[in-house]
């Protein structure tokens, strides 16, 4: 099975969860749809990864969907997002995901997120501060990668005949 892993976002985290999804898939490859067009003619089964930023996903990726819509219908998908607020993903996965493409997915994870300032412009520096602010207030900890949700991902694709 040759597996492409599609992504795109904002900061390095949706990256690094594509690099972690291809070491433990073999014979898959990574393209960042924000520098690159993925050409899917190689392969069988395609996640795709993306950040969410004020509650859509990112537009290199919401385009290569509409772009491809028909031919990922006919192969084996898999989504992932990474996001500062888990809890909302069904919500974030509803507004930004064709349903077809959703009802079609062999396996739909949140793989949660990191909060870092930095690569951020100030605006961003400015929200982030406040959301991190927030979950201070709140007692509640900052969203971290969640490997059970990455090693999910990975059984539910291996168990694709």
């Amino acid at each position: 099975m040759r597996i492409l892993i599609v992504y795109a976002s904002y900061n390095n985290t949706t990256q690094m969860c594509a690099k972690l999804l291809a070491e433990k898939l073999p014979n898959s490859d990574i393209v960042n749809l924000a520098k690159s067009k993925a050409d899917l003619s190689n392969y069988d089964t395609v996640i795709i990864g993306s950040c969410i930023r004020f509650n859509v996903i990112h537009n290199s990726v919401k385009n290569f969907i509409g772009d491809n819509l028909d031919t990922l219908l006919n192969m084996n998908t898999g989504i992932y997002l990474c996001c500062g607020f888990p809890e909302k993903a069904n919500q974030y996965l509803l507004h930004n995901f064709p349903k077809k493409l959703l009802e079609n997915s062999t396996s739909i994870q949140c793989f949660g997120g990191n909060l870092k300032v930095k690569p951020y412009r100030l605006h961003d520096q400015l929200i982030v501060n406040i959301v991190k602010k927030n979950f201070k207030n709140d007692k509640r900890t900052p969203t971290e990668i969640s490997n059970e949700s990455i090693l999910k991902m990975v059984e539910d694709i291996n168990n694709i005949k």
